[in-house]
């Protein structure tokens, strides 16, 4: 009896004898798969972390500044003859005090006793060389000529005669009428040859005929 009350004395004072650490160490169940342990308090971690994270904020987006509103378009009437480069507002124009028909000084002018584009008998558009109608002289049998009005209409004429007149013999009549007796017509005139200073203008006429296509 003495003897195991001497043994268990002693076995006491060796436990007490050691560190903390070391009896922690000596505590742990050694059958407890640290897997098991680890996993599940990963994964409570992790549900820790996502009930206290704030959620996501939605990026917020910038007002982006208005578009300019386009300018708007004038609307006018306007011929076009591609195969020249020619592209004019043409406007209304009357006759002159000496009953001849005026010109525009920088604009292809519609003469308001001709035909309106889209109805029987002839267009007549004229104007300065130099100037807007520079490039009419170039102009070939075949070319096309469309004349925009300014509601969005659109009239397609093709050029079928070309020719140039003294303007002492210019024929006035057939220069206002459709070209061999086509129902609608368009016809353009300007100046070309010699410049004669006593009269202020040229010798010549140039007078394209178109017929609507």
């Amino acid at each position: 009896m003495a003897l195991f009350l001497f043994a268990t004395a002693n076995a006491t004072i060796f436990l007490l004898a050691q560190k903390p650490q070391d009896v922690q160490a000596q505590t742990i169940p050694a059958l407890v798969d640290s897997k098991e342990v680890t996993e599940p308090a990963k994964a409570a971690n992790i549900a820790q972390a996502a009930a206290t994270s704030p959620a996501p904020q939605a990026a917020v987006q910038q007002p982006q500044p208005a578009a300019p509103a386009p300018k708007p378009v004038p609307a006018y009437d306007k011929v076009s003859i591609p195969s020249i480069g020619l592209s004019s507002r043409f406007v209304t124009v009357g006759l002159t005090s000496a009953n001849a028909i005026d010109v525009h000084p920088s604009l292809v002018g519609w003469w308001n006793g001709s035909s309106q584009p889209g109805t029987p008998g002839a267009v007549f558009l004229d104007g300065h060389n130099p100037g807007v109608f520079s490039k009419l002289p170039s102009l070939t049998e075949g070319a096309q000529i469309s004349l925009t009005k300014a509601d969005g209409q659109i009239f397609t004429y093709t050029v079928v005669h070309i020719e140039t007149v003294m303007l002492a013999g210019i024929n006035m009549r057939a220069a206002l009428s459709p070209y061999s007796g086509a129902s609608e017509g368009l016809n353009l005139m300007t100046c070309v040859g010699t410049y004669n200073a006593k009269t202020g203008t040229t010798d010549q006429r140039l007078v394209v005929y178109a017929v609507r296509s």
